[in-house]
This record gives C-alpha cells, structure tokens and sequence, in this order.
C-alpha cells in the first residue's frame, strides 16, 4: 500500500514520492523511515526525540508551520470576501491562521472557507516570509 507521508528528521523534510526511502512500522506503533530498502541508513524515527511524521494524503492533512492560502467563500462575510495567506500556529488553545505583514488572525477552522496548503516552513522557508 503507498500511503502520503512526510517526515521531519529536525533538519530537513523527507516525503513519501522520494523512491529511495522506506517505511516500516511495528505493532507497537513505532516507526523508521530508511534509505535504500529495509537494511539501508535510518533517516528518522520515532524515538530519535527530533522526527516529525506527518500523514495524508494529497496535502489534505494540515500541520503547525503549514502555510495555507485561505480563500473565503460566504457572500457577506464580516471579513470580506478576502484571500489570506497565513502559517498554522496554535493560539491560546485554538488552531489558527497568522499573517505577522498584514497583523491578521483567523481561526483554521471555517465552515465556509477553503484552505489550501501550499507548503510549509521547514521545507519553503520562503513562504514564510510572504505571510509575514
């Protein structure tokens, strides 16, 4: 079965599509991902104390330090029918948008928004510095 994942070793990220790598879990929930079939070199795992793994499947899972283009869809909405392009922080108990350049905070969560995750901080530093 191939599966969408991607994996921060705390230094770069790994993806699924990379044909070199390997998954393998364990009925106790740990996991490796290796490079070069079962007995290549460890990339990450899960008790390295440092690796990330992240699931789902063409980017519809949403992690913190995503960044996510947010198009509003209600007509009417108190904000306007704005786009926002913000990282994925957790604020005061609650999964929001942030945009530090515009000073804007939106709650992730919209009943009549899209988001979009176009990529996040750890691989596209560079899209940071658009929604700052």
């Amino acid at each position: 079965m191939n599966t969408a994942y991607r994996v921060w070793d705390g230094k770069q990220m790994h993806y699924s599509f990379d044909d070199e790598l390997t998954m393998i879990i364990e009925p106790s929930g740990a996991w490796e991902v290796k490079r070069n079939g079962i007995k290549g070199e460890t990339v990450a795992h899960s008790h390295d104390g440092k690796s990330v793994l992240m699931w789902g499947t063409d980017q519809k899972g949403i992690y913190d330090g995503d960044v996510v283009l947010r198009g509003e869809t209600m007509i009417g909405n108190p904000h306007g029918s704005e786009v926002l392009v913000g990282v994925v922080s957790m604020l005061e108990g609650q999964w929001c948008l942030v945009n530090t350049k515009t000073q804007e905070t939106r709650p992730l969560f919209s009943e009549t928004a899209r988001n979009t995750v176009i990529g996040d901080g750890f691989y596209n530093p560079e899209l940071l510095e658009a929604a700052e």
